[in-house]
C-alpha cells in the first residue's frame, strides 16, 4: 500500500519560514548531498500532493525551465493533486485540483499501486493533514539554525499527537533528517 509522506525544511526552534516567508537559510546550507537526497525523494514518489501556494510557485517556476533540464522533465512530468478551496483551475501538466473530500480521496489513492505520495513545502497541507491523520511518514530535514519567529511547522494542532522514530541522517552540513511516524494510539501508565 502506498504511504503519504511529508517533507518539510525545519529549524531547530521549529520553522520553514521567517516572518516574511524568507527561506535563504535553507539555501545557504544547502548541498550537493542533499540534493541528491532530495532528488531521491522525489524519485521515490510518483504523485506530488500540494497546496495552492507551493503549487502557484512550482508551477511558476518549472515550468519556464528548459525542457531538457533532468529534474524540470521529472517536475513538469510527475502526476501532481493541489488541494485548495480558492483555485478553479490548474493548468500545470498533470494537475488535478481538489477541493473537498479529502480523506476519501488520499484513502482511494493510497490503495492504488504505486510509489509513494509526496508532500513537499506545503506547510498549510502538511497541517490539515497532521489534523486529520493522513500522513504516514514525516522526513524533516532539521536546519542548525533558529529564526526565533517565522512559520511554523506545526501550528495549530487539534490535538496532542505521539511519533515513533524511524531513523535519523546527518549530512555534511550539520543537517540533521529525521524520519517519523504516527504512533499507535498510547495510554498513560502511571494513571
Amino acid at each position: 500500500m502506498r504511504k503519504v509522506v511529508a517533507l518539510a525544511f525545519v529549524t531547530l526552534d521549529g520553522f520553514t519560514t521567517g516572518p516574511g516567508g524568507e527561506t535563504d537559510w535553507q539555501l545557504r546550507a544547502f548541498n550537493e548531498e542533499m540534493g541528491e537526497f532530495v532528488f531521491q525523494e522525489y524519485a521515490a514518489a510518483d504523485i506530488l500532493l500540494l497546496g495552492r501556494r507551493t503549487y502557484e510557485q512550482f508551477a511558476d517556476y518549472w515550468q519556464q525551465q528548459p525542457a531538457a533540464d533532468p529534474e524540470a522533465l521529472r517536475m513538469n512530468s510527475v502526476s501532481k493533486i493541489v488541494f485548495s478551496n480558492t483555485l478553479t483551475t490548474a493548468a500545470w501538466k498533470n494537475t488535478t485540483l481538489v477541493s473537498n473530500n479529502i480523506p476519501l480521496v488520499i484513502s482511494q489513492l493510497k490503495q492504488q499501486p504505486g510509489k509513494d505520495l509526496l508532500i513537499v513545502g506545503s506547510i498549510g497541507l502538511i497541517q490539515s493533514f497532521t489534523n486529520m491523520k493522513l500522513i504516514d511518514e514525516f522526513r524533516l530535514l532539521i536546519y542548525p539554525v533558529m529564526l526565533g519567529t517565522g512559520r511554523r511547522l506545526f501550528a495549530n494542532l487539534s490535538e496532542l499527537q505521539q511519533f515513533t522514530f524511524i531513523r535519523s541522517r546527518i549530512f555534511s552540513n550539520g543537517v540533521l533528517l529525521g524520519v517519523y511516524k504516527p504512533a499507535p494510539q498510547w495510554k498513560c501508565s502511571f494513571m
